[in-house]
């Protein structure tokens, strides 16, 4: 029996010892296997002293070493600072440069991430991010807009698409009778939607940003003239002129234009210069005797001052209140002393406020050598 059981433990001996040879055969393919793996990851992660491969940060930065790469970012970065934004609406193409709109941006910190891959951590850990990285990633710098600057530049390249409301007004007929002429809606810029809008924009697309605008609404509508009952004259009051002197008259005519078939609504406020506006050749204004200083001196747009003068009266006779109101540095002969209204525009203006309790219309009427305003409202006046 004992020689028995020394024959089977003989036996098995054979399978061990290949069971035994196999496994260190293993370990050492492994271990070959590792160290050849360490090498292959030693010599991919070596430090070349360049941008890992698929780096992208504005532009491609892969085999660039930092300095290069510094070098090229800030040529693009001055390429797309000096390029345009569109900005369109309807049969409308505006360009306003991107640095102008307040732009301004850095790469820096971008730049040292796109260096430090395949650099940080294990030599396991810089393989696998550079391998990463060289399937494709996409890098943005530090976006820095300032806002004050941002609606300064679409204020002044587009504030001309702006268009005012338009009251609904009285026009004189030729027969001097009142027609109607509808009111109209403004518009304006929204600047404010629209600086978000430039704020998305993504700097390498081309299409072009839809201008937003905010819609303004007229404060006096053609219902509210049809209702109103202007039966009552609160004032007239007259002044004469030379019609002989032809430039100040042209000039009386324009100012007198302007202001006729004025409605002003209850608590509005009446500023001569905002309707009149400026005084300018290319509104048809002539030169003609003006005070200036202590001096009369020929300058543009003389006379206006009696327009000016002549409202104000009708306004006191109406016992409107004013709110602002000079006095020539010298006597003038169309009005009483001390009860002129000069103006300039724009620094000095001649306002009233319609504190009448209703809708005030103004009439301007010139016949030959006589300037009539005619101040109407509501039979009764009560002050606000």
């Amino acid at each position: 029996m004992e020689e028995d059981a020394s024959l089977a433990v003989n036996s098995s001996n054979p399978n061990l010892l290949k069971r035994y040879k196999a496994l260190i055969l293993t370990l050492g393919v492994v271990i070959i296997l590792l160290g050849g793996l360490t090498i292959a990851l030693a010599i991919y992660t070596k430090d070349s002293g360049e941008i890992a491969n698929g780096v992208v940060l504005e532009i491609p930065l892969g085999k660039l070493n930092i300095e290069d790469a510094q070098s090229k970012l800030e040529q693009r970065r001055k390429e797309i600072l000096d390029s345009p934004v569109h900005f369109t609406t309807t049969g409308t193409n505006i360009s306003i440069n991107i640095k102008e709109l307040g732009l301004n941006y850095t790469c820096d910190t971008a730049l040292q991430q796109a260096y430090l891959i395949g650099r940080k951590g294990s030599i396991f850990e810089k393989a696998i991010s550079k391998f990463k990285a060289s399937r494709g990633i996409t890098l943005n710098p530090e976006y820095q807009w300032n806002d004050p600057l941002l609606a300064e530049a679409l204020n002044k390249y587009l504030s001309a698409l702006n268009t005012p409301a338009e009251d609904a007004r009285f026009r004189i007929k030729s027969d001097n009778t009142l027609e109607i002429i509808p009111e109209k809606s403004g518009r304006s810029v929204d600047i404010a939607s629209l600086s978000a809008s430039v704020k998305k924009f993504t700097l390498n697309r081309t299409e072009s940003i839809s201008i937003p605008f905010n819609e303004i609404s007229p404060t006096i509508t053609k219902r509210e003239l049809e209702s109103l009952k202007m039966t009552a004259l609160l004032s007239k009051y007259a002044t004469h002129f030379n019609p002989n002197q032809t430039g100040r008259t042209e000039n009386i005519k324009l100012a007198a234009k302007a202001i006729d078939g004025k409605v002003l609504k209850p608590k509005q406020e009446f500023s001569f210069n905002q309707i009149v506006g400026p005084r300018t050749t290319e509104a048809g204004y002539q030169k003609a005797v003006i005070i200036e200083g202590n001096e009369f001196v020929p300058g543009l747009g003389g006379g206006i001052c009696q327009v000016s003068s002549t409202l104000y009266n009708a306004v006191q006779l109406a016992a409107l209140s004013v709110s602002e109101r000079s006095r020539h540095s010298l006597a003038v002969t169309y009005v009483p002393p001390g009860q002129d209204a000069t103006v300039a525009y724009p620094n000095l203006d001649f306002k009233f406020i319609n504190d009448s309790g209703n809708f005030l219309l103004i009439r301007c009427i010139l016949d030959d050598d006589t300037l009539t305003f005619y101040l109407y409202g509501p039979l009764t006046k009560e002050k606000y």
